[in-house]
């Protein structure tokens, strides 16, 4: 896992690199609104909310919460992507009941 020492490490991050965000097969609305998302926000305050929580991590849901986002899970996935945040092997109920993984900060120092 790699350490970013800096926030000039952290910054040079492509946090966006991620693949098309509309599939083929989807209608050109759906394109042009994929290439209208500017998820730099949610993914800036996704980090803060996770380096905040500091060893008791936070779940998916939980994070959308403290965010405001409800599809933060799609942007939490990308920070454990890039190997910003990582499960620490504990769970806890959603709102929907079931078991989520917790996820706690790995990105270093930003």
């Amino acid at each position: 896992m790699k350490e970013y020492q800096s926030r000039a490490d952290f910054a040079a991050l492509d946090l966006f690199a991620a693949p098309t965000r509309a599939r083929a097969s989807d209608p050109a609305t759906s394109h042009a609104a994929a290439q209208s998302l500017d998820t730099s926000t949610i993914i800036a305050q996704l980090s803060r909310a996770y380096r905040d929580a500091g060893g008791r991590g936070l779940t998916d849901e939980e994070a959308g919460d403290i965010v405001g986002a409800v599809s933060a899970w799609k942007r939490c996935s990308d920070l454990r992507r890039l190997g910003l945040i990582v499960a620490n092997g504990e769970t806890r109920d959603g709102s929907s009941g079931r078991a989520q993984r917790v996820c706690v900060w790995a990105g270093g120092a930003a």
